[in-house]
């Protein structure tokens, strides 16, 4: 029987992140939404229903939708005969409070005791019982309600209205008395200095303790860095990033281009990387990484050539921070014809396609835009301390 792990807490958290950023592999089971395992609402949301569905559904049949869904989602997981572990983003305490917080809204009286008390008196009267996860986990920010609720708020795409920050100010009290009453088995502070990949570090550590398995590690723990190399064509990504992993040491460093890891993900997936958006193509990225570090455990650095997408290298320094240092290749034009063995016509053709890519984007976020307009010699010393790499590993 599976393992089964939930992530809870107040809306704009990060669960949906921490969840995704969680290892994947076979053995690990992400459970997805209830519209995946309710009819009903898997319609609505097919239609583009569920927001009116939400607010304007009877007590009963919202409870009876949400408990039912949970139902199915929890017994597919269990009886998934490859998966150790299945993570739920969110679960059953916390589909609990959002009942309450939605019946205390539909009551209109904002009283969360009498909607709580409702909400078991539905259960019993539908006869319906919640599932537990065997390890229910909620992340909170904020240091009180106020302030909960202001970054809430505050990360929604657009203006809040009334209704919906009451909802808000409901759920978020309701999820603060759950854990005042011991309802989940840990908590995690997500606080303004808590990067997310600290974050998914903490949350694996739980898992590892909890579990045993070892795919639970810290994120890319084998290695000491993950080096992107942007830049135009013949800027001399491929030169640098060669000298570099022979400095650091070949038994120590790998150097691929994107395409290779890219063409490692599309065999898996069966079809190719360049069909999702960009941040499932960075997602997917990062797992392969993990894999291939996993794999390769001698390894401590990798380079990664011809990165143009912008968003992909974004969303790689967002989750995984300074173990990711993206360079950028400065070359003058001038220079890059000089040294070509393509016409300039070519090199003009290969960049206009890497411009529509955002490969300037990615150079006003760069950590290093490194010279390469002087000596090869003065480029890779800078580099080098830049890396603060003063000496071969082998």
């Amino acid at each position: 029987m599976s393992y089964t792990v939930s992530l809870n807490g107040a809306d704009n958290v990060g669960k949906t992140t921490q969840v995704d950023l969680i290892p994947s592999h076979y053995t690990i089971h992400k459970a997805g939404g209830l519209h995946e395992t309710n009819t009903k609402i898997g319609e609505m949301h097919r239609q583009g229903l569920l927001k009116d569905w939400w607010w304007e559904s009877s007590q009963e049949e919202f409870v009876c939708s949400i408990v039912s869904a949970l139902t199915a989602r929890y017994r597919d997981a269990i009886t998934n005969v490859y998966s150790e572990i299945s993570v739920f983003d969110r679960g059953a305490a916390m589909f609990e409070a959002v009942s309450v917080a939605m019946i205390a809204m539909k009551r209109a009286d904002n009283d969360l005791d009498k909607a709580r008390s409702g909400f078991h008196t539905i259960l019993k009267a539908l006869n319906l019982q919640l599932p537990e996860e065997r390890l229910a986990i909620l992340l909170t920010h904020g240091g009180d309600l106020e302030e909960s609720l202001q970054i809430t708020l505050s990360r929604e795409d657009n203006v809040p209205d009334q209704r919906y920050r009451q909802y808000q100010r409901l759920l978020q009290s309701e999820l603060q008395r759950q854990e005042r009453s011991g309802v989940y088995h840990h908590v995690i502070r997500v606080n303004t200095t808590s990067s997310i990949s600290d974050l998914q570090n903490e949350l694996r550590e739980i898992l590892l303790q909890r579990t045993g398995n070892q795919l639970f590690r810290p994120i890319l723990h084998r290695l000491d860095k993950v080096y992107v190399i942007s830049g135009l064509s013949e800027s001399g990504k491929s030169s640098v990033a060669d000298a570099f992993c022979s400095y650091y040491g070949t038994s120590q460093a790998f150097r691929a281009k994107i395409v290779y890891f890219n063409h490692l993900i599309s065999e898996k997936l069966g079809r190719s990387i360049y069909g999702l958006p960009e941040k499932a193509q960075a997602q997917s990225l990062l797992h392969e990484l993990e894999r291939f570090s996993n794999d390769h455990y001698w390894l401590k650095l990798i380079t990664i050539e011809s990165m143009h997408r912008h968003l992909v290298a974004r969303w790689l320094k967002t989750w995984l921070g300074n173990k990711v240092q993206i360079i950028y290749i400065d070359t003058a034009d001038g220079k890059r014809f000089e040294r070509a063995l393509v016409t300039p016509e070519a090199i003009v053709s290969n960049d206009s396609l890497k411009l529509k890519r955002g490969v300037e984007s990615i150079r006003t976020e760069a950590d290093l835009i490194l010279d390469n307009n002087g000596t090869f010699a003065d480029t890779m010393s800078n580099l080098l301390k830049f890396a603060e790499i003063d000496r071969k590993k082998d």
